[in-house]
Protein backbone atom coordinates (compact mmCIF):
# COMPACT_ATOMS: atom_id res chain seq x y z
CA UNK A 1 0.00 0.00 0.00
CA UNK A 2 1.27 3.23 -0.94
CA UNK A 3 1.37 6.23 2.01
CA UNK A 4 -1.51 8.83 1.82
CA UNK A 5 0.43 11.95 0.81
CA UNK A 6 -0.77 14.84 2.55
CA UNK A 7 0.68 18.29 1.23
CA UNK A 8 0.09 17.28 -2.29
CA UNK A 9 -3.52 15.98 -1.14
CA UNK A 10 -4.45 19.71 0.58
CA UNK A 11 -2.82 21.59 -2.65
CA UNK A 12 -4.97 19.04 -5.01
CA UNK A 13 -8.01 19.87 -3.39
CA UNK A 14 -7.46 23.36 -2.79
CA UNK A 15 -6.46 24.34 -6.75
CA UNK A 16 -9.72 22.02 -7.69
CA UNK A 17 -12.17 24.37 -5.52
CA UNK A 18 -10.44 27.49 -6.82
CA UNK A 19 -10.88 26.59 -10.42
CA UNK A 20 -14.68 25.73 -9.67
CA UNK A 21 -15.18 29.11 -7.93
CA UNK A 22 -13.37 30.64 -11.15
CA UNK A 23 -15.94 28.78 -13.61
CA UNK A 24 -18.98 29.78 -11.34
CA UNK A 25 -18.24 33.54 -11.25
CA UNK A 26 -18.10 33.18 -14.99
CA UNK A 27 -21.45 31.20 -15.43
CA UNK A 28 -23.04 33.56 -12.68
CA UNK A 29 -22.13 36.88 -14.70
CA UNK A 30 -23.23 35.24 -17.75
CA UNK A 31 -26.22 34.25 -16.26
CA UNK A 32 -27.29 37.36 -15.14
CA UNK A 33 -26.18 39.42 -18.16
CA UNK A 34 -28.32 36.83 -20.47
CA UNK A 35 -31.45 37.59 -17.99
CA UNK A 36 -30.89 41.05 -17.86
CA UNK A 37 -30.96 41.27 -21.89
CA UNK A 38 -34.48 38.88 -22.00
CA UNK A 39 -35.61 41.34 -19.50
CA UNK A 40 -34.85 44.59 -21.30
CA UNK A 41 -36.77 43.27 -24.46
CA UNK A 42 -39.32 43.02 -21.97
CA UNK A 43 -38.89 45.83 -20.49
CA UNK A 44 -39.66 47.35 -24.08
CA UNK A 45 -43.05 45.50 -24.55
CA UNK A 46 -44.39 47.22 -20.87
CA UNK A 47 -43.60 50.55 -21.88
CA UNK A 48 -45.58 50.25 -25.07
CA UNK A 49 -48.88 48.38 -22.94
CA UNK A 50 -50.27 50.99 -21.06
CA UNK A 51 -50.56 48.03 -18.36
CA UNK A 52 -50.11 51.08 -16.13
CA UNK A 53 -52.92 53.32 -16.89
CA UNK A 54 -56.05 51.93 -14.54
CA UNK A 55 -59.03 50.95 -16.36
CA UNK A 56 -61.12 48.11 -17.08
CA UNK A 57 -59.53 44.48 -17.96
CA UNK A 58 -56.45 45.60 -16.38
CA UNK A 59 -56.35 42.71 -14.60
CA UNK A 60 -56.41 40.67 -17.44
CA UNK A 61 -53.97 42.48 -19.28
CA UNK A 62 -51.62 41.43 -16.21
CA UNK A 63 -52.45 38.17 -15.84
CA UNK A 64 -51.61 37.57 -20.05
CA UNK A 65 -48.48 39.64 -19.66
CA UNK A 66 -46.90 37.83 -16.72
CA UNK A 67 -48.19 34.72 -18.42
CA UNK A 68 -46.16 35.57 -21.42
CA UNK A 69 -43.41 37.39 -19.49
CA UNK A 70 -42.58 33.63 -17.94
CA UNK A 71 -42.99 31.96 -21.50
CA UNK A 72 -40.02 34.19 -22.80
CA UNK A 73 -37.71 33.91 -19.95
CA UNK A 74 -38.11 30.46 -20.26
CA UNK A 75 -37.59 30.36 -24.11
CA UNK A 76 -35.04 33.21 -24.29
CA UNK A 77 -33.10 32.38 -21.15
CA UNK A 78 -34.08 28.78 -19.29
CA UNK A 79 -33.84 26.77 -22.43
CA UNK A 80 -30.27 28.34 -24.07
CA UNK A 81 -28.54 28.44 -20.23
CA UNK A 82 -29.05 24.74 -20.08
CA UNK A 83 -27.27 24.85 -23.52
CA UNK A 84 -24.91 26.91 -21.95
CA UNK A 85 -23.91 24.54 -19.05
CA UNK A 86 -23.81 21.54 -20.95
CA UNK A 87 -20.56 22.99 -22.74
CA UNK A 88 -19.04 25.14 -20.13
CA UNK A 89 -19.65 21.80 -17.88
CA UNK A 90 -18.36 19.17 -20.76
CA UNK A 91 -14.36 20.08 -19.68
CA UNK A 92 -15.00 20.68 -16.11
CA UNK A 93 -16.99 17.35 -15.67
CA UNK A 94 -13.33 15.95 -16.96
CA UNK A 95 -11.32 17.97 -14.47
CA UNK A 96 -13.28 16.67 -12.00
CA UNK A 97 -13.20 12.98 -12.94
CA UNK A 98 -8.76 13.61 -13.38
CA UNK A 99 -9.38 15.44 -9.95
CA UNK A 100 -10.82 12.08 -8.53
CA UNK A 101 -8.34 9.79 -9.84
CA UNK A 102 -5.55 11.93 -8.90
CA UNK A 103 -7.43 11.47 -4.80
CA UNK A 104 -7.53 7.74 -5.14
CA UNK A 105 -3.72 7.82 -5.93
CA UNK A 106 -2.91 10.49 -3.46
CA UNK A 107 -4.78 8.43 -0.72
CA UNK A 108 -2.80 5.44 -1.17
CA UNK A 109 -4.82 3.36 -3.70
CA UNK A 110 -4.11 2.03 -7.28
CA UNK A 111 -5.89 2.77 -9.92
CA UNK A 112 -7.91 -0.71 -11.11
CA UNK A 113 -9.97 0.77 -13.77
CA UNK A 114 -8.24 4.00 -14.81
CA UNK A 115 -10.88 4.16 -18.38
CA UNK A 116 -13.95 3.45 -17.03
CA UNK A 117 -15.49 6.61 -16.76
CA UNK A 118 -14.80 8.95 -19.74
CA UNK A 119 -16.23 13.02 -20.07
CA UNK A 120 -18.81 12.55 -22.94
CA UNK A 121 -21.62 15.02 -23.48
CA UNK A 122 -24.13 12.54 -23.26
CA UNK A 123 -23.40 11.83 -19.89
CA UNK A 124 -22.56 15.34 -19.03
CA UNK A 125 -26.20 16.24 -19.96
CA UNK A 126 -27.39 13.81 -17.75
CA UNK A 127 -25.53 14.94 -14.93
CA UNK A 128 -27.06 18.18 -15.38
CA UNK A 129 -30.32 17.15 -15.58
CA UNK A 130 -30.23 14.74 -12.68
CA UNK A 131 -28.95 17.14 -10.44
CA UNK A 132 -30.98 18.49 -7.69
CA UNK A 133 -31.05 21.98 -6.77
CA UNK A 134 -33.79 23.17 -4.30
CA UNK A 135 -35.58 19.66 -4.54
CA UNK A 136 -36.01 20.09 -8.18
CA UNK A 137 -33.75 19.19 -11.19
CA UNK A 138 -31.44 22.01 -12.39
CA UNK A 139 -32.75 21.62 -15.96
CA UNK A 140 -36.49 22.32 -14.31
CA UNK A 141 -35.52 24.82 -12.42
CA UNK A 142 -33.64 26.73 -14.69
CA UNK A 143 -36.49 25.91 -17.72
CA UNK A 144 -39.69 26.13 -14.76
CA UNK A 145 -38.61 27.82 -11.60
CA UNK A 146 -36.83 30.58 -12.65
CA UNK A 147 -39.25 31.88 -15.41
CA UNK A 148 -42.14 31.29 -12.90
CA UNK A 149 -40.15 33.21 -10.26
CA UNK A 150 -39.54 36.21 -12.40
CA UNK A 151 -42.71 36.74 -13.80
CA UNK A 152 -44.16 36.37 -10.37
CA UNK A 153 -41.56 39.14 -9.51
CA UNK A 154 -42.68 40.94 -12.44
CA UNK A 155 -45.93 40.97 -11.29
CA UNK A 156 -45.63 42.31 -8.05
CA UNK A 157 -43.71 45.28 -9.26
CA UNK A 158 -46.77 46.16 -11.88
CA UNK A 159 -49.22 45.91 -9.16
CA UNK A 160 -47.46 47.50 -6.43
CA UNK A 161 -45.09 49.82 -7.70
CA UNK A 162 -41.47 50.03 -6.90
CA UNK A 163 -40.52 52.20 -4.55
CA UNK A 164 -39.85 49.97 -1.76
CA UNK A 165 -37.09 47.37 -3.00
CA UNK A 166 -34.53 47.62 -0.31
CA UNK A 167 -34.88 50.98 0.52
CA UNK A 168 -34.19 52.29 -3.53
CA UNK A 169 -36.03 52.85 -6.17
CA UNK A 170 -35.29 50.90 -9.66
CA UNK A 171 -35.59 52.74 -12.73
CA UNK A 172 -36.70 50.24 -15.19
CA UNK A 173 -38.61 46.84 -14.13
CA UNK A 174 -35.64 45.05 -15.61
CA UNK A 175 -33.36 46.22 -13.36
CA UNK A 176 -35.55 45.73 -10.25
CA UNK A 177 -36.18 41.85 -11.24
CA UNK A 178 -32.51 41.64 -11.95
CA UNK A 179 -31.30 42.90 -8.49
CA UNK A 180 -34.45 40.84 -6.38
CA UNK A 181 -33.44 37.57 -8.16
CA UNK A 182 -29.77 37.74 -8.63
CA UNK A 183 -29.02 35.96 -5.12
CA UNK A 184 -31.37 33.51 -6.38
CA UNK A 185 -29.96 32.90 -10.00
CA UNK A 186 -26.52 32.35 -8.74
CA UNK A 187 -27.64 30.28 -5.93
CA UNK A 188 -28.90 27.68 -8.46
CA UNK A 189 -25.64 27.83 -10.78
CA UNK A 190 -23.08 27.31 -7.94
CA UNK A 191 -25.36 24.56 -6.50
CA UNK A 192 -25.65 22.85 -10.28
CA UNK A 193 -21.92 23.49 -10.98
CA UNK A 194 -21.25 21.88 -7.01
CA UNK A 195 -23.50 18.62 -8.05
CA UNK A 196 -22.02 18.36 -11.69
CA UNK A 197 -18.75 17.79 -10.25
CA UNK A 198 -20.16 16.01 -7.46
CA UNK A 199 -21.60 13.29 -9.65
CA UNK A 200 -18.09 12.86 -11.56
CA UNK A 201 -15.94 12.35 -9.11
CA UNK A 202 -18.58 9.75 -7.07
CA UNK A 203 -18.59 8.01 -10.98
CA UNK A 204 -14.80 7.51 -10.50
CA UNK A 205 -15.34 6.35 -6.37
CA UNK A 206 -18.22 3.99 -7.87
CA UNK A 207 -15.53 2.21 -9.87
CA UNK A 208 -12.45 2.35 -7.84
CA UNK A 209 -13.03 0.27 -5.24
CA UNK A 210 -9.06 -0.44 -4.21
CA UNK A 211 -9.57 -1.23 -0.21
CA UNK A 212 -6.08 0.68 0.20
CA UNK A 213 -7.96 3.88 -0.37
CA UNK A 214 -11.76 3.54 0.23
CA UNK A 215 -11.71 1.04 3.02
CA UNK A 216 -14.74 -1.32 3.90
CA UNK A 217 -16.52 1.50 5.90
CA UNK A 218 -17.29 3.16 2.61
CA UNK A 219 -18.35 7.35 1.99
CA UNK A 220 -18.91 9.85 4.88
CA UNK A 221 -20.62 13.06 4.57
CA UNK A 222 -18.64 15.70 5.28
CA UNK A 223 -20.24 19.38 6.04
CA UNK A 224 -17.93 22.53 6.15
CA UNK A 225 -18.24 23.54 10.05
CA UNK A 226 -18.39 27.07 10.00
CA UNK A 227 -21.45 29.72 11.32
CA UNK A 228 -22.95 29.24 8.26
CA UNK A 229 -23.61 25.67 7.94
CA UNK A 230 -27.20 24.97 8.27
CA UNK A 231 -29.18 22.20 10.82
CA UNK A 232 -29.33 19.48 8.33
CA UNK A 233 -26.07 19.55 7.11
CA UNK A 234 -24.38 19.60 10.72
CA UNK A 235 -26.65 16.80 11.56
CA UNK A 236 -25.36 14.59 8.32
CA UNK A 237 -21.91 15.20 9.60
CA UNK A 238 -20.40 11.82 9.91
CA UNK A 239 -22.66 10.20 8.15
CA UNK A 240 -21.83 6.96 6.51
CA UNK A 241 -23.07 5.65 3.29
CA UNK A 242 -22.47 2.60 0.48
CA UNK A 243 -22.17 2.70 -3.13
CA UNK A 244 -25.98 0.99 -4.04
CA UNK A 245 -27.74 1.61 -0.49
CA UNK A 246 -29.42 4.43 -0.69
CA UNK A 247 -29.90 6.65 2.32
CA UNK A 248 -30.95 10.12 3.94
CA UNK A 249 -29.77 12.86 1.26
CA UNK A 250 -27.75 9.72 -1.03
CA UNK A 251 -29.65 7.92 -3.96
CA UNK A 252 -27.18 5.13 -3.81
CA UNK A 253 -24.80 6.74 -6.11
CA UNK A 254 -24.32 10.76 -5.25
CA UNK A 255 -25.35 12.88 -2.36
CA UNK A 256 -28.41 15.29 -2.82
CA UNK A 257 -28.25 18.72 -1.41
CA UNK A 258 -30.58 19.15 1.10
CA UNK A 259 -30.68 22.90 -0.17
CA UNK A 260 -29.16 25.57 -2.38
CA UNK A 261 -25.84 26.31 -1.86
CA UNK A 262 -25.13 23.30 0.04
CA UNK A 263 -20.94 23.06 0.52
CA UNK A 264 -20.82 19.75 1.64
CA UNK A 265 -18.89 16.50 0.35
CA UNK A 266 -19.25 12.95 0.35
CA UNK A 267 -15.78 11.50 0.93
CA UNK A 268 -14.39 7.91 1.60
CA UNK A 269 -14.43 7.66 5.29
CA UNK A 270 -10.73 6.76 5.52
CA UNK A 271 -9.50 9.54 5.00
CA UNK A 272 -11.11 11.05 7.90
CA UNK A 273 -10.22 8.32 10.28
CA UNK A 274 -6.26 7.69 8.72
CA UNK A 275 -3.09 9.59 10.07
CA UNK A 276 -1.48 10.71 6.65
CA UNK A 277 2.51 11.33 6.11
CA UNK A 278 3.94 15.04 6.29
CA UNK A 279 6.73 16.26 4.14
CA UNK A 280 9.17 15.47 7.19
CA UNK A 281 7.89 11.77 6.84
CA UNK A 282 5.98 12.73 10.19
CA UNK A 283 2.54 10.51 10.38
CA UNK A 284 -0.70 13.64 11.30
CA UNK A 285 -3.35 13.31 12.43
CA UNK A 286 -5.77 14.31 9.28
CA UNK A 287 -7.43 17.98 10.36
CA UNK A 288 -10.42 20.21 8.35
CA UNK A 289 -11.03 24.07 8.84
CA UNK A 290 -13.32 25.34 10.90
CA UNK A 291 -14.92 28.79 12.02
CA UNK A 292 -16.58 29.05 14.83
CA UNK A 293 -16.58 31.21 18.01
CA UNK A 294 -12.94 32.22 18.30
CA UNK A 295 -12.97 32.57 14.38
CA UNK A 296 -11.31 30.44 12.06
CA UNK A 297 -9.47 27.25 13.30
CA UNK A 298 -8.85 23.49 12.64
CA UNK A 299 -10.88 19.77 14.19
CA UNK A 300 -9.26 16.62 13.74
CA UNK A 301 -11.39 14.98 11.38
CA UNK A 302 -11.70 11.53 13.42
CA UNK A 303 -13.24 14.47 16.16
CA UNK A 304 -17.27 13.98 16.51
CA UNK A 305 -19.68 16.90 14.91
CA UNK A 306 -20.68 17.35 18.90
CA UNK A 307 -17.39 18.34 20.16
CA UNK A 308 -16.73 21.05 18.10
CA UNK A 309 -20.84 21.83 18.58
CA UNK A 310 -20.07 22.22 22.35
CA UNK A 311 -16.61 24.15 21.75
CA UNK A 312 -18.47 27.01 19.86
CA UNK A 313 -22.03 27.69 21.71
CA UNK A 314 -22.47 31.14 20.05
CA UNK A 315 -22.01 29.82 16.51
CA UNK A 316 -23.96 27.10 17.44
CA UNK A 317 -26.85 29.01 18.73
CA UNK A 318 -26.72 31.14 15.83
CA UNK A 319 -27.19 28.42 13.44
CA UNK A 320 -30.20 26.92 15.22
CA UNK A 321 -31.73 29.63 17.49
CA UNK A 322 -31.18 30.28 21.06
CA UNK A 323 -34.37 27.89 22.34
CA UNK A 324 -33.02 24.80 20.48
CA UNK A 325 -29.49 25.76 20.88
CA UNK A 326 -29.64 25.94 24.61
CA UNK A 327 -31.02 22.36 24.57
CA UNK A 328 -28.78 21.14 22.53
CA UNK A 329 -26.07 22.49 24.28
CA UNK A 330 -27.37 21.57 27.67
CA UNK A 331 -27.15 25.07 28.92
CA UNK A 332 -28.00 28.57 28.68
CA UNK A 333 -25.87 31.43 28.12
CA UNK A 334 -25.42 32.30 31.98
CA UNK A 335 -24.32 28.96 32.47
CA UNK A 336 -28.00 27.43 34.08
CA UNK A 337 -28.51 23.82 33.08
CA UNK A 338 -31.18 22.89 29.94
CA UNK A 339 -32.31 19.79 29.56
CA UNK A 340 -30.05 17.97 26.80
CA UNK A 341 -31.04 16.62 23.40
CA UNK A 342 -29.30 14.90 20.67
CA UNK A 343 -28.10 16.68 17.50
CA UNK A 344 -30.73 14.35 15.76
CA UNK A 345 -33.38 15.75 17.78
CA UNK A 346 -32.72 19.60 17.50
CA UNK A 347 -32.55 19.14 13.65
CA UNK A 348 -35.73 17.76 13.93
CA UNK A 349 -36.78 20.90 16.10
CA UNK A 350 -35.37 23.24 13.93
CA UNK A 351 -37.24 21.36 10.61
CA UNK A 352 -40.54 21.40 12.50
CA UNK A 353 -43.13 24.77 11.48
CA UNK A 354 -43.40 27.36 13.55
CA UNK A 355 -46.55 26.83 15.38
Amino acid sequence: MAEANLPDQIEAFLRNALSQKRLEDELVQDALKALRQTLTGIQRTLDTSGIMSPGPGRDEQIRRLVTAVANSVQRSWGVPQIEALQQALTPFFAQQLEFARQMVELSGGALSNPGAVAASQGLVNQAINQAVVGGKTLADTLRISVPLMVSDRMERLIRLGMSDLGGEVAATYADAVVRTTSNNVEAIIRTGVHEVGSAAQMAIYEVETDPDWLGEDGLVWTATLDSAVCPICLGLDGKRYQFGEPGAYWDGRAKVSPHMNCRCYVLPNKWRNEDMISPKGKRVEPKRPTEGDRGEGTLSFKAATVDWIRANPETTRAIFGKRIGDQLLGSDREGRPVKRISLDRAVKLWQAPAS
